[in-house]
């Protein structure tokens, strides 16, 4: 279902319009970009590769980004052909990121497939849990970091790849600790990935997602409110 919002400054002339676009590459590698609805979602799951397009806006240097998340990828298209084709859509500041269930082999560097899917935390204790529910989902205890678990397998190599993903960082701690408490419970072949939002490309501060109740961008005095929201199968 996709969402069509208008918004309006609430001190100056100012309106914003915002959808819940997705884009997909089709199989003759053409960029689609349109709401989400039920048609749309269609063809991008038939398609080479698809994802979500996100809207954000730095405050500090005025700027729009778009961020490209690719979360579809068939294996007949290659990550740096699909940043090409999206780098050449339109002259829009882009961030282009892919889902972190995507990896490629840390030595020959092909895509592999996802073979497990799990969370896992580790507690105040050092303690090491690993579950198939959610991450926040382990029986209420105190973790100082936990996240999401991806393991893949290199059949060229026969080598067993780990990837952490880490979403919560209570305790705030350094992130080469992580890796050497992460290591630890593992093997080598790990990957660590802190997944904070990434900043703006331009000036590299904090991005916002414009909506009701935002700081208007032009004026910066008022706050925006919805004029018309509408929903779309």
């Amino acid at each position: 279902m996709g969402i069509h919002s208008e918004y309006s400054c609430s001190d100056c002339e100012f309106k914003l319009v915002d959808s819940s676009n997705i884009f997909w590459i089709d199989s003759e590698k053409k960029i689609h970009v349109d709401m989400q609805t039920v048609k749309s979602s269609k063809k991008a799951s038939d398609a080479l590769s698809s994802g979500g397009i996100y809207k954000y806006y730095c405050y500090s240097c005025d700027n729009y980004i778009y961020n490209f998340h690719i979360s579809r990828k068939s294996r007949s298209i290659q990550k740096e052909e699909i940043i090409q084709l999206i780098e050449n859509l339109d002259d829009n500041i882009k961030i282009i990121d892919f889902d972190n269930r995507f990896q490629n082999c840390i030595y020959c560097r092909k895509d592999v497939p996802l073979k497990l899917e799990k969370s896992f935390a580790i507690d105040n204790k050092g303690d090491f849990f690993i579950e198939d529910s959610l991450y926040n989902d382990f029986d209420n205890k105190q973790f100082d970091f936990a996240g999401k678990y991806y393991g893949y397998y290199c059949k060229d190599c026969g080598k067993q790849i780990n990837k952490f993903v880490i979403l919560e960082n209570n305790a705030n701690l350094e992130d080469s600790l992580i890796r050497e408490i992460l290591e630890d419970h593992t093997n080598d072949l790990t990957v660590y990935i802190n997944d904070s939002y990434s900043p703006c490309p331009i000036c590299g501060d904090e991005l916002q997602i414009l909506g009701e109740s935002s700081i208007c961008p032009k004026c910066r005095v008022g706050v925006l409110n919805i004029e018309n929201q509408t929903l779309f199968d």
